[in-house]
């Protein structure tokens, strides 16, 4: 089964990285990249030696480990080592203290399974980790990876995703079909695509570095079809760099943080290309006008979601240039839907309730539109967050096109099994992904 979550590319990437450096049970060889399917979602280059591993016996630090989607959704990690006998010892102290199994042999290939949901195969010249599976599907699994091994072209290195990761230099990169990605993630990165683009017809690059506790993926959106990419790249101009006006604002204990700056005429236009915001757009203007309200906006925006809860606890900061959609909302009081109204709670503040949401909206000070979860935080819109982002964030997020902060704290709060990712990097804390 496929699962994923708003980590997924990131928390695959330690999760199998780090695995596949505990049980790596092969020799050295040139053949390793043979391993890699032709026809792959996703890859990802890992720079060994770089990204604050120590030294493991037998293992060839010197050479990429490449993380892959296949087209059917499967994951791996392909990896070379330069000392077959110090590894196996290295498995043996492993097997002994309970972590791997035996190893049996299929097909002329060495199997194990580590930690009861990594299954490893080995043949001359690499080492291939695939997971996590149940033990139900690690069968089918070595079957499959019987054939990866058996390849004996390295066909993935004339794909346009491999093309596309040789151009990008950092210890770990990334390009990916955007189909390959939970929609949430990469819906922010595929705005301005033109409508009718398919999923697999956008892709996404990405390098990540580490700086004390902030991890910093800074991507682009491209696409192979001409038409497509030139959508792509005007829309990215329409996008200006972050100002730091409101990131004193934002708290870092909030799950998620997006910010952009941008003319509203632009943003709504970006909003509406993409199916889904267009579909949520329709939705909420059959209460309120969104969409001129938005239209209003220019200069910075800010959207922070403080947890995964399916009601609109949102808080929404933005530029105002235009507000004369206030002179309607006696008009929208009064056009509600049925199970939906409006009502006064201030100067230029509003209240929006219905079955399953509850939330204010207005202007402060004539020029700062905002969104609130409740009554009691619009006392605070704009003011100075009691716990902000650390400098070190602000300075990843300030100048961006786009940018979206990330607590991983707050999401291991909320999501438990994201802990992996902190038992690997302890000091993280915050995770951004920009595009400059």
């Amino acid at each position: 089964m496929r699962r994923k979550k708003i980590l997924y590319l990131v928390g695959v990437v330690v999760v199998l990285v780090t695995t596949a450096i505990v049980v790596l049970l092969s020799r050295g060889g040139n053949g390793y990249m043979n391993v890699i399917p032709s026809r792959v979602k996703a890859l990802v280059a890992v720079e060994l030696s770089k990204i604050g591993v120590g030294d493991v016996p037998g293992v060839d630090f010197s050479r990429k480990a490449y993380l892959f989607e296949t087209a059917d959704g499967s994951l791996g990690l392909v990896a070379a080592v330069d000392s077959k006998s110090d590894v196996e010892s290295f498995i043996e102290s492993m097997q002994k203290s309970g972590k791997a199994t035996k190893p049996v042999e299929r097909k002329g290939y060495l199997f194990t399974v580590i930690n009861d949901n990594f299954v490893v195969g080995v043949s001359s010249s690499a080492v291939l980790v695939m997971g996590p599976a149940v033990a139900d599907e690690q069968a089918s699994i070595q079957r499959k990876m019987v054939k990866y091994l058996s390849s004996d072209e390295d066909a993935v290195s004339e794909s346009p995703l491999f093309r596309q990761l040789s151009t990008l230099d950092g210890p770990v990169t990334i390009v990916a079909q955007a189909d390959a990605l939970p929609e949430k993630f990469v819906m922010p990165l595929t705005l301005g695509a033109p409508r009718g683009t398919k999923a697999d017809e956008l892709l996404l690059s990405a390098t990540m570095d580490i700086n004390g506790e902030c991890l910093t993926l800074k991507c682009r959106t491209f696409s192979l079809d001409d038409k497509i990419n030139n959508a792509l790249k005007t829309s990215h101009y329409k996008q200006r760099p972050i100002t730091d006006k409101y990131l004193a604002t934002i708290s870092a204990d909030n799950l998620l943080t997006v910010a952009c700056n941008a003319k509203g005429t632009d943003f709504v236009e970006l909003l509406r290309s993409n199916e889904s915001l267009r579909t949520m757009l329709i939705g909420i203007n059959t209460a309120i006008d969104i969409d001129k309200m938005l239209r209003g906006v220019d200069g910075d925006l800010i959207i922070s979601l403080p947890s995964l809860g399916d009601n609109l606890n949102l808080t929404l900061l933005a530029d105002a240039s235009d507000i004369s959609w206030m002179q309607d909302v006696d008009y929208w009081k009064k056009s509600c839907p049925a199970g939906t109204q409006i009502e006064s709670c201030g100067r230029d503040s509003y209240r929006l309730k219905g079955t399953d949401f509850d939330t204010c909206f207005g202007v402060k000070d004539g020029k700062l539109l905002y969104v609130a979860p409740s009554t009691e935080s619009v006392a605070n819109i704009g003011s100075k967050a009691s716990h902000p982002l650390s400098p070190a964030v602000v300075e990843q997020v300030k100048g961006s096109r786009f940018a979206a902060v990330l607590s991983l704290s707050s999401a291991t709060r909320q999501k438990p099994e994201l802990s992996v990712v902190s038992s690997f990097l302890p000091n993280l804390k915050t995770i951004v992904l920009k595009i400059e």
